[in-house]
């Protein structure tokens, strides 16, 4: 796994909301943040902050035995021809 950084403010309910992810350096992201800060902080009083988190790798889907498979159950329960 790979550290990145993202730029998040709060919305009206006070849940964090991503501005905007897959920054490689926390002086990226701040650097939006502070951009951020310029455009809609003074306007609508938002406050934009950096938090790291961890990149996940890619994972290929899963192939299922049926192509009309919906979450594997043609998997269990084979349909009848």
């Amino acid at each position: 796994m790979k550290t990145m950084y993202k730029v998040v403010t709060m919305d009206e309910f006070g849940l964090n909301v991503t501005q905007q992810d897959g920054f490689k350096t926390p002086e990226e992201a701040q650097q939006e943040a502070q951009e951020c800060i310029e455009r809609w902080g003074e306007m609508f009083g938002q406050d934009f902050w950096v938090e790291p988190y961890e990149q996940e790798p890619y994972k290929e889907p899963k192939q299922y035995a049926y192509p009309n498979s919906v979450d594997g159950w043609e998997d269990i329960y084979p349909t009848r021809d």
